[in-house]
């Protein structure tokens, strides 16, 4: 049945996300960085509420709503992750940018099937949030805007003295 299948394929987006959270959990316990935490928690927060959103999709087609956990796929992603976190902030955001790549080609593959319009409207949303997820891991990264704001604070610090 046509609905079935999209439910399935609802679920998988979902259960997707909910991996991701549980990798942002692991990059977030282990890194110190302000400006790094503040911009992953709030990519944290639009996955949860990618799963909320999806779940509600979900619910209303007939189907079993995700839970807000990682299945064994995601406790591999969430493992790898807090393993890599340990080597330091960069090492974490590689993690989390093969995370997000392989999110951003889910999403990309989603929407080559046909779907009702508000939910391709619904997955789109979420694409281009994952866009702006990997571009903004990808920069960082690249030009470690940590070491700048550390930088920073230590020439502020010895102004001070």
């Amino acid at each position: 049945m046509a609905e079935n299948s999209e439910v399935a394929r609802l679920r998988s987006l979902a259960q997707l996300d909910a991996d991701a959270v549980g990798a942002y959990d692991a990059a977030l316990a282990r890194i110190q960085e302000p400006l790094v935490r503040e911009r992953l928690n709030e990519f944290r927060i639009d996955h949860v509420r990618h799963v909320q959103d999806l779940n509600t999709l979900i619910h209303q087609f007939g189907g079993q709503p995700v839970e807000l956990r990682p299945d064994l796929k995601g406790a591999a992603m969430k493992g790898l992750t807090a393993m890599t976190s340990l080597m330091g902030t960069e090492a974490a955001l590689v993690a989390m940018l093969g995370n997000e790549e392989y999110t951003n080609r889910s999403y990309d593959l989603a929407l080559r099937f046909d779907w009702r319009p508000e939910v391709r409207t619904l997955i789109e949303k979420h694409r281009e949030d994952e866009r702006r997820h990997v571009m903004w891991v990808r920069e960082a990264v690249r030009t470690r805007p940590w070491e700048r704001e550390r930088a920073a604070a230590h020439e502020g610090s010895e102004v001070q003295a």
